[in-house]
């Protein structure tokens, strides 16, 4: 008889109330991705200051991926999860009062650390109500609610004035309503996971073509998601059209992910990772060409750029799990998350120096050129070395790019040295 991949009614309380902050916090977490650049803008911030934001945010969201577990091992879940949510709201508001570039810079960072721990702290709460049967459906019901949670928070960007305090109040709001589920919650908080040093060397050597790909696939998504609404507002696109043009990116890439996924659990992952890279890289150079009067035209390779460029992140994970010993499976997937980390925070500087030198279109000449590289050193990749056989792959799981926390949440993580779920400790 096959195990139950049902939820208990006291699980599935608890899931719903955690699904419910997830929703608050990405529903603000999406406008702030278009609010801030678009306000930068207004405010006659430069493109390479704007491209600073971006890095200033993932190098705090970075810093936070590795210091906040120990912070949560000392003070709880709760508490750094209502502390952060306080302290991103707050920093949201105060970039109404001072407009400068040093004063955004450092409120951009603080907030990248912050959502660091607000993401760590809900997937360990979503991990502690998973069993070993249940894991990969409340992965599923989590990534549908943030996929359709980040859409609509760019779409709101649609019908709202970037000026003022009003905007960034609506996000102060969103992430403070976050609160309100985990602070009313009546299950356990989750233990803390243990965290072991990053091997960035052993990583390379057990998968050249996952630890390139995550590193290329940071640079190009951080400055997409930095600078990507700055390309359509030079394009004199109105609010709704900016928002429709961040949302059909995302829809893209929530559209193929796992049919790609489950492709290259048949072939050689490397051929569709490289095919997703030539895919992003021949939108992009579209996009760099594309007439700006063309409105239609522009949403439709954005869609195409999103659905070859999201999904590489989960591909080249795969991938180097295909490579990787079963025990390793943790620490392999959070080196990579961090190298995926380093990438982000270089990837908007050097977005927005080839924005400054080629104009608006420089964004997608620079990650076109990012992913037509990566397409050439996968091929070469699958010259040098032999796909790992089919009985011995691992078996695609669509990831999201987080925190380490999230990691645990894959069934694939099952025996390897992740958190054990109340349930599990319960036998249930």
């Amino acid at each position: 008889m096959p195990p139950s991949t049902t939820f208990s009614k006291s699980t599935l309380f608890a899931i719903s109330y955690l699904l419910l902050t997830v929703l608050f916090f990405q529903l603000g977490s999406g406008l702030q991705g278009i609010l801030v650049p678009i306000r930068a803008q207004l405010e006659g911030f430069s493109t390479h200051s704007i491209g600073l934001l971006g890095t200033a945010f993932y190098l705090g969201f970075v810093i936070g991926c590795l210091l906040i577990p120990t912070l949560i091992q000392r003070v709880g879940h709760i508490r750094v999860f209502s502390g952060f949510a306080a302290l991103a709201a707050t920093a949201f508001l105060l970039h109404d009062f001072v407009t400068t570039v040093p004063v955004w810079l450092g409120l951009r960072v603080a907030i990248g650390f912050c959502f660091a721990g607000l993401y760590m702290a809900i997937e360990s709460w979503l991990n502690d109500q998973a069993t070993t049967h249940t894991r990969g459906h409340i992965l599923g019901i989590y990534m549908f609610v943030s996929w359709v949670a980040v859409i609509g928070g760019k779409l709101l960007f649609a019908w709202i004035n970037p000026g003022g305090l009003y905007p960034f109040a609506l996000v102060s709001i969103g992430i403070c309503l976050a609160v309100i589920p985990v602070a009313f919650g009546t299950g356990p908080a989750p233990a803390p996971a243990t965290e072991n040093p990053l091997r960035l060397r052993e990583l390379y050597r057990i998968s050249p073509v996952g630890f390139v790909g995550c590193m290329s696939v940071g640079a190009t998504n951080g400055a997409f998601w930095t600078l990507g609404p700055i390309y359509a507002q030079s394009h004199s696109l109105p609010p709704l059209q900016i928002a429709l043009f961040m949302g059909a990116a995302v829809f893209g890439g929530a559209l193929t992910q796992w049919p790609l996924g489950r492709w290259s659990d048949w072939i050689d992952r490397r051929r569709i990772i490289a095919g997703s890279c030539l895919t992003a890289a021949l939108a992009a150079g579209a996009l760099a060409m594309a007439d700006q009067s063309h409105e239609l035209i522009i949403l439709t390779f954005a869609l195409v750029f999103g659905a070859g460029a999201l999904p590489l992140y989960a591909l080249c994970l795969a991938h180097a799990n295909d490579f990787a010993p079963a025990e390793s499976f943790i620490q392999v997937s959070r080196d990579l998350l961090m190298v995926f980390g380093f990438g982000a925070i270089v990837g908007p500087y050097l977005g927005a120096w080839f924005m400054t030198i080629g104009g608006p279109l420089g964004l997608f000449l620079f990650t076109g050129s990012i992913h037509l590289a990566l397409t050439a050193y996968t091929l070469i990749r699958i010259w040098k070395r032999l796909p790992v056989p089919e009985t011995e792959k691992t078996a695609f799981v669509s990831i999201p790019r987080t925190t380490q926390a999230i990691l645990t949440l894959d069934p694939r993580s099952e025996g390897t040295g992740g958190m054990v779920s109340t349930q599990q400790a319960k036998g249930e």
